[in-house]
Order: structure tokens, then C-alpha cells, then sequence
């Protein structure tokens, strides 16, 4: 990935016009469910150790799972794969907690969606200003039941975040 200055007209773009066309839906999940169908609501809660943790509330859309964008082109292991992105109108994304930019978007691959209990997970987050400056972020995990788990650490190519990582859960609404 690299790294540019984006107007604030395309920022909505920036974040891996992450999640691209179709229509969100929600899906709640059943407990006894061993599928998930990624596209929906989801809160996502992004922790740095030590930390009380970003909450990230996002309507994910189907997508291609390589998007370029204004900072560059994104891409997540799918092949199905969702985008949460305001400023393209592809799903949504706002957030509250401790960012180093506002919310921009997110981009989640699965193998599969629905995608089967224990499914991995390539997750892609960003937060940028009306400046084009940006904080990129790449994360794995696993999908169980309604919810996601694991692992985020920051883009080398974002010097900005350098060296942060930590963890993330999310949950289907």
C-alpha cells in the first residue's frame, strides 16, 4: 500500500472505497447458526494495549476485495468480500473512542459469506482527515457465530501509527 494526500471531497474513497456496491442488509444471528453472513451491522471495537478500545459502527456492503483509492490500492484476501466506506456511500462507518483520525472506512474479506464457523478473516481499517492525511490499518482474525475476533497492527507505510497494534472483536447487530 502506499501512501498520498487525498482531497476531502474523495475521502469517503480513501478508505478502500472499502466496501463497494450492492446494498447492506442486516442479519442477526442465531446462536445455534454455524454460518455468518458478513454483510450488515456490525460494532467493531479496536484495542491498543492498555487501552479502553475504538468502538467502530459499521453497515458492510459487498465489494470488490482490491480498491483503489486516492492513498492507494487496497486489498484484503477474500473472495467475498465487504465495504464500509460514508464518503463513497458504500455501507457506513462512525466510530467513537481515541482515533488518530476521524473513521474512513473499513474492508473485510472472508472465504466465503455466509462464512462458516472459525472462517478467517483479512480486515482493513482507515482513519483520515479533511487534509488527506491518513492511519492505515491491517488485521486477521476468525468470523464464530455473529462475532469476529483477532489481531490489528499498523501499516508500516503510515508512519503516523508506527508501531501500534493490538486487538479486535466485533459483533453483528
Amino acid at each position: 500500500m502506499k501512501q498520498a494526500s487525498i482531497p476531502s471531497a474523495v475521502l469517503g474513497l480513501l478508505f478502500i472505497g472499502i466496501l463497494l456496491s450492492s446494498c447492506g442488509s442486516s442479519s442477526s444471528q442465531n446462536s445455534n447458526s454455524t454460518s455468518t453472513n458478513i454483510q450488515g451491522t456490525w460494532a467493531i471495537t479496536a484495542t491498543e494495549p492498555g487501552s479502553a478500545g475504538s468502538v467502530f459502527n459499521v453497515t458492510l456492503v459487498s465489494s470488490p476485495c482490491s480498491v483503489a483509492t486516492p492513498i492507494g490500492t487496497f486489498t484484503v484476501q477474500g473472495p467475498a468480500c465487504f465495504i464500509a466506506d460514508d464518503n463513497t456511500g458504500q455501507g457506513s462507518i462512525s466510530g467513537t473512542g481515541s482515533f488518530i483520525y476521524p473513521p474512513a472506512g473499513v474492508l473485510i474479506g472472508t472465504p466465503a459469506n455466509p462464512a462458516s464457523t472459525n472462517a478467517s478473516l483479512d480486515l482493513l481499517f482507515a482513519e483520515a482527515d479533511d487534509f488527506g492525511d491518513a492511519a492505515v490499518f491491517g488485521g486477521t482474525g476468525t468470523i464464530s457465530k455473529g462475532t469476529i475476533t483477532g489481531t490489528w497492527a499498523c501499516n508500516p507505510a503510515s508512519p503516523v501509527c508506527f508501531g501500534l497494534s493490538g486487538t479486535f472483536t466485533g459483533t453483528q447487530q
